[in-house]
């Protein structure tokens, strides 16, 4: 009873509670984008993320939230790392060649910079926003999976809703994109499109933790894109991710 008042509990919270709160807390943070408010985002979402996180692994075993529901068998996919090797390297190849064009090309470096700029009032700028943006992305990395991935999915397409397995992997798309709400429509529609991609890898390798380690990668890749970049220019450092992946 307690489980099932808790997870219904914790879909409302991301459905409707949190892009509200994203909302109000986006608009605070541009009106404040300086360190002591950027590292206060960072720690929030770190707070409500390992709660959140903790509370299922208390009520449901973690080898269910580790591994695709069974409803999955249906879809003709058998799970090894092998069959999930080309998305694997697909998104690594992708996340890799901006990075590395940014570094070579004066062009793709300016347009990587004026990308980061629209979201400048959320990114790290001095060494400790960087340390705790860092631990930001390892957090997220491991949790929004688990949430997302390991629990909603299966929470979705399972009872009560009982609304199958493709049905619940769009839904929990579209709950990952609006709950990024504070990067904008296109970062909602890229970070949704991303959960897409992100599922489709859990349930080709059979584990979460293939996921984990991609979403937790490609948010640290932030780090270095900033570097690449160089300085990002006015309002990017005075008078916050994801969540990713962040």
């Amino acid at each position: 009873m307690i489980a099932t008042i808790l997870q219904a509990a914790l879909a409302a919270f991301l459905v409707f509670v949190f892009p509200l709160w994203d909302r109000r807390e986006t608009r605070r943070l541009k009106a404040d984008p300086s360190p002591r408010a950027r590292i206060r985002a960072y720690l929030i979402t770190i707070a409500w993320q390992i709660v959140a996180t903790a509370l299922l692994l208390a009520v449901l075993p973690a080898r269910l939230l580790f591994a695709p529901p069974a409803e999955v068998a249906g879809l003709g996919i058998r799970p090894s790392l092998a069959t999930g090797a080309p998305i694997l390297a697909g998104l690594l190849v992708g996340a890799a060649i901006p990075l590395l064009m940014a570094r070579g090309n004066a062009k793709v470096r300016e347009q990587t910079r004026k990308q980061l700029r629209a979201m400048a009032f959320f990114l790290p700028q001095t060494p400790p926003e960087r340390r705790w943006f860092a631990a930001l992305s390892v957090v997220v990395g491991v949790c929004e999976e688990i949430i997302f991935r390991g629990w909603l999915i299966r929470w979705l397409a399972g009872p009560p809703l009982g609304m199958g397995i493709i049905a619940a992997v769009i839904v929990a798309a579209a709950v990952f994109g609006i709950d990024h709400g504070y990067q904008g429509i296109a970062g909602v529609l890229a970070t949704g499109f991303m959960a897409l991609v992100l599922t489709a890898l859990f349930f080709a390798t059979g584990t979460l933790w293939v996921p984990v380690a991609v979403h937790a990668l490609i948010d640290l890749r932030v780090l270095l894109l900033l570097r690449a970049a160089g300085p990002l220019g006015d309002g990017s450092a005075g008078p916050s991710l994801p969540h990713s992946s962040t």
